[in-house]
């Protein structure tokens, strides 16, 4: 498995999580441990980055498409680049 820094996984919970996503699925897509998921999730949702509905699933904010469109853009971030898989919406 690729290491990761905190960057990557970020990115790929706010593209996994466009459309609704449930803890669980979100764990096994990304690839987090329950602990790594609480704390990401957690952290994610008190930055306004993620919002829970009432079913308990996650969802990406406009704030966090926002970010997600303005690290697609920057040279500086290749990890961006290198998720062709990714669609920003």
């Amino acid at each position: 498995m690729v290491n990761r820094d905190r960057h990557d996984i970020t990115f790929e919970i706010l593209i996994k999580a466009s459309s609704k996503r449930k803890k669980t699925e979100l764990m096994r897509d990304v690839g987090l441990s329950f602990v790594q998921a609480k704390l990401y999730l957690g952290g994610l949702v008190e930055k306004k980055l993620l919002e829970i509905d009432e079913k308990r699933n996650f969802r990406t904010t406009k704030k966090g498409k926002e970010l997600l469109e303005k690290c697609s853009k920057c040279p500086l971030f290749k990890w961006a680049k290198n998720k062709n898989s990714a669609q920003i919406s």
